[in-house]
């Protein structure tokens, strides 16, 4: 119930606004214009039409502003999103980078030493190929998500761009 409220709040804002507009205008013609009778629902057509459509407006506003902040809100959800994407596929290559940087240590370690079995650096050598495609194949994704954050991003005025850049 409280979220729909948030959800609609320039709605509801609007809804009384106008209900205190329509309320005041009454007092105001009865006051200052000096009508003999207080009416809420003013008996003259041209006035009751043009506080209906100042009202109309006022409500229309609400709506129009609640479904506008709505839009921009799913969007900047989108963004961050696919900024947490980024940031965990940038992490991941990062780790397979370092791993893969220590698979190689280890490989020149077992090269000086004579006391490994040559098949076993075959296998190795094929694990160390394996990791670094992996590394390349995250380096791409990560690459191809940036581009499409920064064209995301010229279409809302450069909102979401990675800082990193």
């Amino acid at each position: 119930m409280i979220t729909e409220m948030r959800k609609r709040a320039f709605t509801i804002v609007t809804v009384l606004f106008a209900l205190v507009f329509w309320f005041f205008d009454s007092i105001v013609h009865h006051l200052i214009y000096k009508e003999p009778e207080f009416h809420l629902v003013p008996e003259d057509f041209n006035e009751l039409w043009m506080r209906s459509m100042i009202v109309a407006l006022i409500v229309l506003f609400g709506i129009f502003a609640d479904y506008f902040t709505a839009k921009i809100m799913f969007k900047q959800k989108q963004l961050e999103v696919a900024y947490l994407y980024s940031s965990l596929i940038s992490a991941s290559r990062d780790i397979l980078e370092n791993l893969v940087n220590q698979m190689r240590l280890f490989r020149i370690e077992a090269d000086r030493s004579k006391d490994f079995d040559r098949n076993v650096i075959r296998y190795y050598d094929n694990a160390i190929k394996q990791a670094s495609e992996l590394v390349l194949t995250l380096s791409n994704v990560e690459e191809a998500l940036k581009g499409a954050n920064s064209s995301a991003g010229s279409d809302d005025a450069g909102a979401g761009k990675d800082d990193r850049e």
